[in-house]
């Protein structure tokens, strides 16, 4: 792999280094060995590590901090369907046909008809294997509108199959399983699976980057080299570092920037080099690259100048370090481009019931869709630019639906919707000719784009951008207001993280080149690699294809090196 391919994909955030080639295994000193090594200790590497494990593979994990990474700092929502027993507890009706047919409309194509029929087939079965691990859900039905379910509530609809247009298609149902806990439950989710890892007495290397691959003379990957910080001071400092990016801490962009350039240098600085050979395979299961600047850069620059402006949902690891070392193997990458960018406006859902425009004064989305859809929706305006408009009724609304009742919503979704109606740039106008004025759009376009959502819902026609009957009313009377739903809005709180990643075959999960051919000894899961939710997101997806594409990984790696089988072929029991 020539370095500029390397430095095309990472741009100014390098982290990787070239791989280190040698004859043979044989040719070099290892510090230790086992037959599957796994890069990244969050949700999809110790699905890969227990999966190995239990397959009769010696398994080390390498973890860059003490692990847990964007999935501890998640929501802790896991995307099951097909007829799960929470479901049925719940009284939901759903089938993997069904759930097929929903999620056909929600990834676009990202993998095959037969990889995404698989995960459908196989979620009842994946759902089992985590609560066999000792995760906890529940069938707690929660069946109104919501970005994320209240306290007491467990299972919830975590995407767009309420909505209209999706409903036509596939029978809706609740497939958002939330891990018990309080408050955002990623924690608890990562914990079960932490837990199991050390029942099995799978081995993690904390405090350990790995900064490169080792190839054999053939081009297949035979270990990792790493830097790891063995002084018990120098890693409570680099742990300290890690928590200085909180993800969910607005306006803290200046001071995590700070903490990832100190902690890649001290790193460099106090590290030791270590390498550990793998017989079987290398797992990369690191996660995105959101919280590389320089990276994001490359790929999707209008998001880069906005980061100040971004809620980038992750960790310190999400630095696109798995993906470059992918790449430095000879791996191809695809979606780059793409992100997850959610605006939430519900609840509270006063504002789910006024009407979204862009710079031109045009609605351009239903305004009930899934946040990810909505955030996506906006960032493909002019600038990113948009404004929801409520009349003096729902302002009304808004105002008391954001007195806090103690169900646990004011903190994540009231207080910020808030802030961004008093600081986040609202305009106001006594009618909307004057409103258009304050926000720079076109006075005769915003008045149609109002006209023709009255006039549709006067004739009983229903909203003309299918937005969910029970959020669809006419705009009333002035004063108006436009709150700023702008992706470059700092108040506006439009959460991100990134999509793409390295290519991988879809039965064996091994790094494929760019022609197709794969690269023996190497594999990728998660959001390290192109999966289920590359072309579009809703909740709880993430969390089951990391699930997914690490049992996946596991499985093959723990088959041995060389192996050409698929997991298919080799008779998958991911669905038993």
């Amino acid at each position: 792999m020539a370095h500029t391919e390397l430095a095309a994909v990472a741009g100014r955030g390098l982290v990787a280094e070239e791989p280190l080639v040698t004859g043979s295994a044989d040719d070099l000193l290892w510090d230790t060995t086992a037959d599957v090594v796994v890069v990244g200790f969050g949700g999809a590497g110790a699905a890969a590590a227990l999966e190995a494990c239990e397959r009769g593979a010696s398994v080390l994990i390498v973890e860059r901090f003490e692990g847990g990474g964007s999935t501890a700092n998640s929501g802790g929502v896991y995307y099951a369907g097909g007829g799960t027993r929470f479901q049925q507890d719940a009284g939901v009706a759903d089938s993997p046909e069904e759930m097929f047919r929903y999620l056909e409309q929600e990834c676009k194509g990202a993998v095959s008809e037969a990889t995404l029929r698989r995960f459908c087939e196989e979620s009842v079965a994946n759902i089992e294997w985590l609560a066999g691990h000792g995760l906890g859900f529940e069938g707690s039905l929660y069946s109104g509108k919501t970005n994320y379910p209240p306290e007491d509530k467990y299972l919830y609809y975590a995407g767009n199959e309420k909505v209209p247009a999706f409903a036509a298609r596939a029978a809706p149902a609740a497939r958002g399983h939330r891990t018990k806990g309080a408050g955002w439950t990623g924690y608890a989710y990562f914990d079960g699976l932490r837990q199991a890892t050390e029942r099995l007495g799978i081995p993690v290397r904390t405090h350990s980057r790995v900064q490169r691959l080792v190839l054999d003379s053939t081009g297949a990957v035979i270990g990792v080299e790493l830097i790891e910080i063995v002084d018990p001071a120098d890693r409570r400092k680099h742990q300290a570092l890690y928590a200085k990016v909180d993800p969910m801490r607005p306006f803290n962009t200046a001071r995590a920037e700070k903490a990832i350039a100190e902690a890649l240098a001290f790193e460099l600085l106090v590290g030791r080099r270590q390498r550990i050979r793998a017989r079987s395979g290398v797992i990369l299961s690191t996660g995105g690259f959101g919280y590389n600047v320089g990276m994001v850069r490359a790929h999707m620059p209008c998001l880069a100048d906005r980061n100040n402006a971004l809620m980038r949902l992750g960790s310190m690891g999400c630095s696109g370090g798995g993906i470059q070392l992918g790449v430095s193997a000879g791996g191809a990458v695809g979606k780059m481009d793409h992100a997850f960018l959610s605006r939430m406006i519900a609840p509270p859902d006063a504002l789910v019931q006024g009407i979204i425009v862009n710079r031109r004064g045009e609605r351009f989305v239903n305004e009930d869709a899934y946040n990810a859809l909505l955030g996506g929706a906006i960032m493909d305006q002019p600038d990113g630019d948009a404004w929801i408009i409520i009349d003096r009724d729902l302002h009304r609304k808004l105002l008391r639906q954001c007195i806090p009742t103690g169900d646990g919503t004011f903190k994540p979704y009231l207080a910020p919707a808030l802030l961004n109606l008093f600081l986040g740039g609202t305009r106001k106008g006594r009618t909307l000719a004057e409103l258009a004025g304050r926000i720079g759009v076109p006075a005769d376009r915003l008045e149609a784009s109002v006209a023709q959502l009255n006039a549709a819902i006067a004739a009983g026609q229903g909203d003309p951008m299918g937005k969910n009957p029970d959020y669809v009313r006419p705009l009333g009377r002035g004063p108006y207001r436009a709150l700023n739903t702008s992706v470059g809005n700092p108040y506006s709180f439009c959460i991100f993280f990134t999509l793409g990643g390295l290519a991988v075959d879809e039965l064996r999960g091994v790094v494929l080149r760019p022609d197709g051919s794969p690269i023996d000894g190497l594999y990728a899961a998660g959001r390290a690699a192109m999966g289920l939710p590359s072309n579009g997101y809703i909740s709880g997806l993430s969390l089951a294809d990391g699930v997914f594409s690490g049992r996946r990984a596991g499985r093959d790696a723990a088959m041995g090196r060389g192996n050409a089988r698929s997991a298919a072929d080799a008779g998958s029991d991911g669905a038993r």
